[in-house]
């Protein structure tokens, strides 16, 4: 007889690790709100630099399937910019004091490409951690 745990009901293995996604989707969402209303230059170093951290952190964080999990957290991080944008929305025409970031900054086109640039550097980080995070090999010596 084998234990169930509540974790895992199944012993099959999941591609998509949620947690790490979420991890990873928090910080990139993050990124994208700091980089909206900035110049585009420094939008696009803010978000080559935040994807790359996020994808690395979920891809430490994912067992396997890293680059599939980095591609959620970029997911995840356009899911929780909206979050972001309409919860700011929402306190600002509450309370009329704040100002709530627009949802597309800079139009559609910019955007798109900004989101597209966030994609690349996300997918660079579960790259560089699956790079990391390989099994060595039959021959490595250990001190």
């Amino acid at each position: 007889m084998t234990a169930v745990t509540a974790l895992q009901l199944t012993n099959r293995p999941r591609r998509i690790d949620p947690i790490a996604a979420a991890w990873g989707g928090l910080v990139g969402g993050i990124g994208l709100v700091v980089a909206g209303p900035r110049e585009l230059t420094v939008r696009i170093g803010i978000v080559v630099v935040v994807g790359i951290v996020a994808g690395f952190l979920t891809g430490m964080r994912a067992i396997r399937h890293r680059v599939l999990n980095a591609f959620a957290a970029w997911v995840a991080a356009n899911v929780f910019y909206v979050a972001f944008v309409l919860a700011a929305s929402l306190v600002h025409g509450a309370t009329g004091r704040s100002h709530a970031p627009a949802l597309l900054p800079g139009g559609l086109r910019t955007w798109g490409t900004v989101t597209a640039i966030s994609l690349v550097a996300t997918i660079a980080g579960g790259m560089i951690a699956n790079s990391l995070l390989r099994p060595a090999g039959r021959g490595a010596n250990y001190p």
